[in-house]
């Protein structure tokens, strides 16, 4: 890491400097280095106490051992100066300083990609249209952005591992204090398949409840466009709509039932024209200029009965009895064609019984 970068890493390490204030300290002085070399002149900016807190803290050796600490922890840590310091992120308003990641750092390049976010406590309609939209974003190659929370969260993150894509979660807690620790194991299931994780704070620091309202506008910041699928008025996805249309993202968001108050926040959305409503994947992928990849691998021979499986699935993904319902075949017929098309990678079997192309 360069000496300016470790500046910035040290300046972080204080509470009382937030990234504005950091980026004021850099304007003002000219580089980081400068910030250091003058250090004195800093008590303008800061109280007495927090002044001779900075000026009899400054140690290298200790930033040394603090980055090679979280390197044998394969944490890389970011600053706002790093060369993979994501563009994106230094486009909004209060862009993080320093960021913690775990992971596929070349993700953070991906010029394609989309948030998926909504309530913790999903319903079963919620579950229906995230898995839906997730799958079929990630089979068009979309990089699945979200804060690996409970409810929509977690299953946008799980479809896209099931289907072998690429997800980037954004915490509000530091690497070592996954929030909840129920997502543990799918954290390192997003490291182990090509994924990324990030958060901008420490290894250590526990996740409080203002951080994740904060977190949000780093989800909103890295992607090409949000989508909601299933919301309150109060939920923290519209924290994340604020930040979609403060940066001037693409904002998709999936109606309910007007009498469902887990969908009040989605219509509210939807009544005051803040976001495009959308009823299929294709609407997002129309406004990416994006299609699905249909192509069947040409070595493969397919029976009748196996095409119009594939014919039901389309680009959608169905629940088993969906399957049994379409294709009148019975169930003994479908298990074997449904076992048959697996193995030759032309369907997925999702959790709670779907499947797609």
């Amino acid at each position: 890491m360069e000496k300016e970068e470790k500046i910035i890493l040290w300046l972080k390490m204080f509470d009382f400097i937030d990234n504005k204030k950091i980026l004021l300290l850099i304007n003002d002085f000219g580089s980081a280095l400068n910030v250091m070399q003058n250090i004195d002149k800093l008590n303008k900016y800061f109280t007495a106490e927090n002044f001779n807190k900075l000026k009899y803290s400054c140690d290298f050796n200790y930033l040394d051992n603090y980055i090679l600490n979280c390197e044998k922890q394969g944490i890389k840590i970011l600053t706002y100066l790093s060369k993979d310091y994501p563009t994106s992120l230094k486009n909004i308003n209060d862009p993080p300083m320093v960021l913690y990641c775990k992971g596929n750092l070349d993700l953070l390049k991906c010029e394609n990609s989309i948030a998926i976010v909504g309530s913790r406590r999903v319903t079963k309609y919620g579950t229906d249209v995230t898995t839906k939209f997730a799958c079929a974003l990630t089979k068009a190659g979309l990089v699945i952005i979200s804060g690996l929370a409970d409810g929509v969260d977690s299953i946008a993150h799980k479809c896209c591992l099931d289907l072998k894509g690429k997800t980037i979660a954004v915490l509000g807690s530091g690497l070592n204090e996954i929030y909840p620790s129920t997502n543990i194991p799918l954290a390192n299931r997003i490291i182990d398949n090509g994924g990324l994780i990030i958060t901008e704070y420490k290894p250590n620091e526990k996740g409080l409840s203002f951080h994740f309202p904060k977190r949000n506008r780093i989800i909103a910041g890295l992607s090409k466009g949000v989508l909601i699928t299933e919301a309150t008025l109060k939920s923290g996805s519209m924290h994340t709509k604020d930040f979609a249309l403060e940066y001037g993202k693409e904002l998709f968001v999936v109606p309910g039932r007007i009498t469902d108050i887990y969908s009040f926040g989605c219509n509210s959305v939807i009544k005051s024209l803040q976001g495009s409503m959308v009823l299929s994947p294709q609407d997002i992928l129309d406004a990416y200029n994006l299609k699905y990849d249909n192509i069947i691998q040409k070595n493969v021979q397919i029976s009748i009965d196996e095409q119009l499986i594939l014919n039901i699935l389309k680009t959608d993904e169905l629940h088993y009895d969906e399957i049994l319902e379409k294709s009148k075949l019975d169930v003994k017929t479908l298990n074997t064609l449904l076992v048959k098309l697996e193995l030759k990678k032309l369907i997925t079997k999702l959790p709670g019984n779907y499947y797609c192309k």
